[in-house]
């Protein structure tokens, strides 16, 4: 997909996942040809987006069967953009494995979420991505294309392998366990002092 911006999902491709977002940001992006989707994965909605393909005439959109988790590495490695989509009705907050995977790569970030859901303040705080919310079909239209500008994908990419490193490593879970624990550690040790 040489001389394509190429936005990718990959996971599960179901109800829950709301693909009809991803889709209609497709449809909007059919007049940016650099724009290109790229949707990996199986689930109860792969019949949709296979017939939203045909009928929507996405020619800027591939979707390829699952693959083992090494392949999955790779093509994350290939592309530009992370994407996600969460259902408007979830009701709780959900974190998509995919957007731990989609920082391991450096990727900018670009998703929809249920209204509550803290996964928005997160990346955004964080400057790793934009995430709307789930049926704004405007404000993910106009997030895709900023991120169709190479600086503004690189500032954010940045910004996602940091925000992983700070906020989602190994090391920054056991400062957080340690901080934790410590402080009930010192409060145990006064009450028996």
């Amino acid at each position: 997909m040489k001389n394509k911006i190429v936005f990718f999902y990959g996971g599960n491709i179901g109800h829950a996942q709301d693909m009809e977002n991803i889709l209609k940001l497709a449809k909007s992006l059919l007049n940016f040809p650099d724009a290109h989707f790229v949707l990996v994965g199986v689930g109860d909605e792969v019949e949709l987006v296979k017939q939203r393909i045909k009928d929507y005439s996405l020619k800027n959109m591939d979707l390829l069967e699952p693959v083992g988790q090494e392949e999955f590495k790779k093509l994350l490695s290939e592309f530009d953009i992370g994407l996600f989509s969460l259902h408007k009705n979830h009701t709780t907050h959900n974190f998509p494995g995919k957007v731990l995977g989609y920082m391991v790569q450096g990727m900018p970030i670009l998703g929809c979420v249920n209204t509550g859901n803290d996964l928005k303040s997160v990346i955004e705080e964080a400057n790793a991505g934009f995430v709307s919310i789930s049926g704004d079909e405007d404000s993910f239209l106009k997030n895709a294309i900023s991120l169709l500008d190479s600086e503004v994908r690189k500032e954010k990419g940045i910004n996602s392998k940091k925000l992983l490193r700070e906020k989602f490593s190994v090391s920054a879970a056991c400062k957080t366990i340690l901080k934790t624990y410590k402080c009930k550690i010192l409060l145990v040790s006064q009450v028996r002092c």
